[in-house]
């Protein structure tokens, strides 16, 4: 075989890679492209996508084919219209800082394989159902990435979203699920789940796993507050809090009054803060019904400011299986403020404090198969107030595996 004959076997292997790679959250591969519902966009040569999307009967589907670089705001409030790149390096360009470079609001519109940049939000979904954005690169925008509001919902599927002014993807009110991306150095949080919005991150809406990386945000990894829900798997949740503001959060997960389900594969790791934060919410570690991997490992994360692996505040719950907290600055887990945890099956290890720290009225209680707690530079469990306490039966020591630590075994009361 000639060198050009290996070449060429060599490219077209790549291909083949990079086309098996590619998301098809719209199972749309297939879609009809005939003449009359296919608009080809070359913005060198002056076409523009505004003028593209006034095309064809709006009563059908319509895929607009972009090439070059377009430098435009559009609203779609038409349905089912596909934006696709004609050729890689189709770019979408907002030249107005206060306008959002795509704003739709038409209902099945998917974005497959375009870069975007500039303008205020990269992609909005106002209200828009089944907005899709899969195999596309959201840069460089005046405020978030791709924001799903006002009951929108959708699907954001092998997606880089970086270096955004505010948040990667932010679902306020709205249902969205990200998968399958790489979130990382956007000026605040990575995902942002706000104001009763429900999200799915590292999931799919088929309970099939999605992992996404979610690195390196200013300020949160995951953010969900106010009323909101998500479910949290297969992700790898790693050195947020890059942040230079003083009075920024910086933790992997972070909920006010809300709930997550942290399904299981998600390694939470190395961020500057607190690696699971709750305050007036609720979380469960490990949730066998997905049919996934259940365990979670919360490590090395915390600072002297913002300790620890997991911290649960003001009337927070907790249940905790079949994880692995271990090398955090500070307790492995603390509870304050009549806040309570079950615990069961897990490893706390190797923190700096104590294993588990216990305040202000909280109270903890061991589930069969019980973990261990051990090599932590504190108290295995400790109640640093008289009103909080510990139980598992035949004993707390039993109970929890508690086993050598720098301070102690246990310094508790029971119920």
């Amino acid at each position: 075989m000639t060198r050009l004959h290996i070449a060429c076997a060599l490219g077209a292997l790549t291909l083949l890679a990079m086309n098996s790679a590619s998301a098809d959250s719209d199972k749309d591969r297939e879609r009809d492209r005939s003449k009359d519902r296919t608009v080809t966009v070359d913005c060198a040569s002056g076409d523009t996508l505004a003028r593209a999307l006034t095309k064809g009967d709006d009563r059908k589907s319509l895929t607009i084919l972009i090439s070059g670089t377009c430098s435009e705001s559009i609203v779609i409030n038409r349905s089912d219209i596909k934006l696709a790149a004609a050729a890689p390096g189709a770019t979408i360009v907002g030249p107005d800082p206060a306008i959002d470079v795509i704003r739709v609001t038409g209902s099945r519109v998917t974005i497959d394989g375009i870069t975007i940049m500039g303008g205020r939000n990269g992609v909005t979904g106002d209200g828009a159902a089944g907005l899709i954005v899969q195999n596309a690169l959201v840069q460089g925008t005046g405020r978030n990435g791709i924001t799903y509001a006002h009951g929108a919902s959708g699907i954001v599927d092998n997606v880089t979203v970086a270096n955004n002014a505010r948040d990667g993807v932010a679902v306020d009110a709205a249902q969205g699920t990200v998968i399958n991306s790489l979130v990382t150095q956007n000026a605040r949080h990575g995902v942002g789940v706000f104001n009763s919005g429900s999200a799915r991150v590292g999931i799919d809406n088929f309970n099939d796993p999605g992992g996404n990386t979610i690195s390196a945000n200013g300020q949160n990894g995951i953010h969900i507050v106010f009323g909101s829900t998500a479910l949290v798997a297969m992700n790898q949740i790693t050195g947020n809090g890059t942040s230079a503001d003083p009075a920024a959060l910086r933790i992997g997960i972070n909920l006010a009054s809300a709930s997550v389900d942290i399904i299981g594969g998600n390694t939470i790791s190395n961020n500057v803060g607190t690696g699971v934060n709750l305050v007036r919410s609720s979380a469960i570690f490990s949730d066998p019904n997905f049919g996934i991997t259940t365990v979670n490992t919360i490590s090395g994360n915390g600072s002297p400011t913002s300790q620890g692996g997991v911290s649960a505040f003001l009337g927070s719950s907790v249940t905790i299986r079949d994880a692995i907290i271990t090398g955090n600055v500070g307790f492995g887990v603390s509870l304050s403020l009549n806040s309570a945890a079950q615990i069961g099956n897990t490893q706390i290890q190797n923190n700096t404090g104590s294993g588990l720290q216990l305040q202000l009225g909280s109270a903890a209680l061991a589930q069969a198969p019980a973990g261990s707690i051990t090599g932590n530079g504190g108290f295995g469990v400790i109640c640093d107030t008289a009103e909080s306490s510990v139980a598992g039966a035949p004993n707390p020591i039993v109970a929890f595996g508690i086993g050598p630590n720098g301070a102690g075994t246990l310094a508790c009361t029971g119920f």
